[in-house]
């Protein structure tokens, strides 16, 4: 299974501030990052800013606010990134930032929280999140406090037990809530920072032996989009390692009553596709490709099902396989539409194929409303046989 490759820089305790590298007015160039901001009360106080690396923080720059506790930061960026931006010994701002963007935060130097973020769309969505996470380690915190009250009471066992439904609880509550911020925010590389949280030392948010299809998701929707992140590309290597480790293992094939396993995958006009959004309808997910004639040969039944039960809360998902992306788009164009066609453009290493367990093409899956497998690879006359059952 997936090792517990918890990378520890991705622990979000608190957040923090800060920066300035530079007196200067000279306009940035469109290559550089500029973080600026202001704290109350921060005259003086002493800022860094490091590049959050894979194995270790690498510095940037520090300073010390001016008289107003102003700061800024100007600085050539390669792609996106994950920074820390630090002002108290007590924890750091964790910011993300491509070239050319403009961040700005204004904060207080005498505590982490609350403090604000403007020209980060990503930024601030980690704000909510640590905001949320140390909400949840507080939380733990006062129950552990709790429990070291009750130490060498007569009915220690019985209360312990209490806490620890209380602590699970408190637990599982954030592990939902993190679920739901990734789903619902998929093109955003924070949700890199949700996947990587934990509760303390050695206790992940999500454990890579219970949780892998998270794990999947946010490989599948970050690393076709930042495939040069450090981060994104070593989380997407060991995944690729584990899941190879577990190819070779027999094989369990999905089939009917298994969940589908939710992906997140570019569209033919780039924009993010998960299978999670189209629940309520039933959905058929295609996987196919341009250079494969039985596939190819298929799209005429498609056409047929999409014409007969588009109107009754029926979608058609066709993934291809493909690695030419004019290729791809060419048949689409000549051969159907009026559904959505998505591709992460990786032949068999394409994340559908990883977790749909698919060995060859073409290969279909038709899903309940509720996210449910209830046929599989179903073809030509019999497709439209089985969609008449389930959908008239």
């Amino acid at each position: 299974m997936l090792k517990r490759a918890i990378i520890y820089l991705w622990i979000l305790l608190v957040a923090g501030c800060s920066g300035n590298n530079s007196g200067n007015n000279v306009a940035p160039a469109q290559d550089e990052i500029v973080i600026s901001g202001e704290l109350q009360n921060g005259e003086g106080s002493l800022v860094t800013l490091d590049l959050m690396g894979v194995s270790a923080f690498i510095p940037i720059d520090s300073t010390r606010c001016d008289k107003q506790g102003k700061f800024s930061f100007s600085f050539k960026g390669e792609g996106m990134g994950y920074y820390s931006l630090k002002y108290t010994e007590n924890g750091y701002v964790t910011l993300i930032a491509q070239p050319g963007d403009r961040i700005r935060i204004t904060g207080s130097a005498d505590s982490i929280y609350p403090y604000s973020i403007k020209g980060s769309a990503a930024s601030d969505l980690v704000r909510e999140l640590a905001g949320a996470h140390k909400h949840t380690l507080d939380q733990l915190h006062n129950i552990s406090v709790q429990t070291e009250k009750i130490v060498g009471d007569t009915d220690f066992s019985k209360k312990k037990q209490v806490m620890n439904e209380k602590f699970d609880s408190v637990a599982l509550a954030f592990n939902q809530y993190s679920r739901a911020f990734i789903k619902n925010n998929p093109v955003s590389p924070a949700i890199l920072i949700a996947l990587y949280n934990q509760y303390g030392p050695a206790l992940p948010v999500f454990d890579p032996s219970e949780d892998l299809d998270i794990y999947q998701f946010v490989d599948s929707a970050l690393y076709s989009r930042f495939p040069d992140n450090e981060a994104v590309r070593s989380l997407h290597i060991q995944l690729t390692t584990a899941l190879q480790q577990l190819r070779e293992q027999p094989k369990t094939r999905l089939s009917r009553g298994d969940k589908a396993p939710d992906f997140a995958v570019k569209t033919v006009n780039n924009q993010i596709l998960t299978i999670s959004e189209l629940k309520g309808n039933h959905v058929l997910l295609q996987v196919w490709a341009s250079w494969s004639k039985p596939s190819v040969e298929e799209n005429r039944y498609l056409e047929q099902c999409y014409h007969q039960f588009g109107n009754k809360k029926f979608v058609i998902v066709q993934a291809s396989i493909d690695d030419d992306r004019s290729r791809w788009t060419a048949a689409i164009n000549t051969q159907h539409s009026g559904w959505y066609h998505v591709s992460d453009l990786s032949r068999w290493e394409s994340s559908v194929i990883r977790l749909y367990g698919i060995e060859r093409i073409p290969a279909n899956f038709l899903i309940d409303p509720h996210g449910v497998i209830v046929e599989t690879d179903i073809f030509g006359d019999k497709l439209l046989h089985t969609l008449e059952k389930y959908l008239q």
